[in-house]
């Protein structure tokens, strides 16, 4: 899983091109290609329904020879509907060789253009769990229409510190890491922290990267029951909605009742969140994981250890290990990333 990251000028690029749209109910797609010395021709990206694939968008912008190469973040859609089968509007071009992020796993192409494409002579190389990284809500939306991703996200030293006492600076890891995280926040809907991050860090819970700082993220806060103290936090971060158990005249305060799972979705269900990034310590996880709720989860680990901090609680781990599945492991300079599914 994020093999693409091993590929900056290629399917790294079509990654960065998915994500400037948001395509509801559509996946976001994007789309590069390359010339034979790995310059790139033409950028595109799906803009939203009844929009141009991004395939098409590269056809409309480039003249494609025999040796460049499309790099797409989605199998090609075989089928005709607001926009004609890109499989077949490629099949009538001179291009040769295309790699393909995901097997679009909607009926309608689930595999066939693959199959299409490569008996009309054309080279397919997969690199697979691209999509399932820019659209993490796309599968659950295929089967039930409903469901909403819950994706963790946590980083500690190589001793399990979740904070450092013994520095002013915040960020455990290293410069590589956030990038990743940026691009992280960038596929999902929203971002739910916990009070105590919020009022420790003061996080700014946006997207730091080149090209992308447009995307507007829902960002939450899982305040819970204490009213006195929430008053000056509301003034400092005006761009967050705080979710608590109690009522108040400020427009970005959301009274839940009571702090439950099922209370939770159906209040993100009515702000149409489909993916949820939940970033924080021990507490925001403990919630989450209570109720079993993590589809995937990015654990990013430093080389170093922390001498005086706050630990990682062992139950997160044992979570980790128990309910879900080691997918990957990611060399990030001197530090590691862990990705569970």
């Amino acid at each position: 899983m994020l093999n693409f990251l091993e590929h900056p000028e290629s399917m790294y690029l079509a990654v960065l091109e998915a994500l400037k749209s948001d395509t509801y109910p559509n996946p976001k797609v994007g789309a590069v290609l390359l010339d034979k010395n790995k310059e790139v021709k033409a950028l595109g990206h799906h803009k939203g329904k009844g929009t141009n694939h991004a395939e098409i968008e590269i056809l409309n912008m480039s003249q494609i020879e025999e040796d460049d190469v499309l790099y797409v973040t989605l199998e090609p859609c075989l089928h005709t509907d607001t926009s004609p089968s890109c499989a077949d509007e490629l099949l009538n071009t001179n291009l040769k060789n295309i790699v393909i992020g995901d097997i679009d796993t909607d009926i309608r192409t689930n595999g066939k253009s693959i199959e299409k494409l490569q008996n009309a002579g054309i080279n397919i190389t997969m690199m697979n769990s691209v999509n399932c990284f820019i659209n993490p809500n796309y599968d659950k939306n295929n089967r039930s229409g409903k469901s909403i991703t819950y994706i963790g996200k946590i980083a500690t030293s190589k001793n399990n510190k979740i904070t450092n006492n013994d520095s002013d600076n915040k960020y455990i890891t290293n410069s590589k890491s956030l990038q990743l995280t940026h691009l992280l926040r960038a596929t999902v809907d929203g971002i739910l922290i916990g009070k105590n991050t919020l009022i420790n860090d003061n996080p700014q819970l946006n997207v730091r990267l080149e090209n992308l700082t447009d995307i507007n993220i829902n960002k939450f806060v899982l305040w819970g029951s204490n009213e006195s103290e929430i008053y000056s936090y509301l003034k400092k971060h005006p761009d967050k909605t705080f979710i608590t158990t109690f009522d108040s005249e400020k427009s970005n305060v959301c009274n839940v009742d009571k702090i439950t799972i099922k209370n939770l979705e159906l209040f993100l269900y009515s702000k149409n969140i489909r993916s949820l990034l939940v970033e924080g310590g021990n507490l925001i996880h403990n919630f989450f994981i209570e109720s079993n709720s993590y589809d995937y989860f990015y654990k990013f680990i430093s080389d170093d250890d922390i001498n005086s901090g706050l630990s990682l609680n062992t139950n997160i781990d044992s979570y980790l290990s128990k309910n879900l599945n080691l997918n990957s492991e990611i060399r990030l300079n001197n530090n590691s990333l862990h990705i569970y599914n």
